[in-house]
């Protein structure tokens, strides 16, 4: 019984850890991974996959560092490049710094319900500081 009960705060606690490393940003929905590398101290490296079914809705926001937004299945749309493009798998496109985007855009392509798309986003950010912004 001893054991029993070991065992189950420890995976109590390793589900807990678990949570808090991988909690969903605000405003972003579909996170399905989400991995933190220390860059020399200085700065964190997110490696974040993401699933989503039909058109994404997400909050308006920014990256204060540069993020890659790699498809690994399905299609997505971004106005990256000052006009909508629509990426497919093994297509990526290149968000800069403080670029802000998001929100309900009437322009933005829509995919329907029954289109999934899986991403592996890769981002970068200062110690301490978030690497996605919110704007109300």
């Amino acid at each position: 019984m001893k054991y029993l009960t070991l065992g189950v705060a420890i995976t109590i606690l390793s589900f807990n850890i678990f949570a808090a490393h991988h909690n969903e940003p605000q405003g972003i929905g579909g996170l399905v991974s989400s991995d933190v590398f220390d860059l020399a101290g200085e700065m964190d490296l997110y490696v974040e996959k993401y699933q989503n079914c039909g058109d994404a809705e997400n909050q308006k926001h920014y990256h204060p560092v540069g993020t890659l937004v790699y498809i690994l299945n399905g299609k997505a749309a971004s106005n990256v490049s000052g006009q909508w493009k629509t990426y497919s798998d093994g297509s990526y496109w290149f968000e800069p710094s403080m670029w802000k985007h998001g929100g309900v855009d009437v322009d933005q392509p829509k995919f329907g319900d029954d289109q999934c798309t899986e991403t592996l986003v890769i981002r970068a950010a200062k110690k301490n500081e978030k690497p996605t912004v919110f704007i109300d």
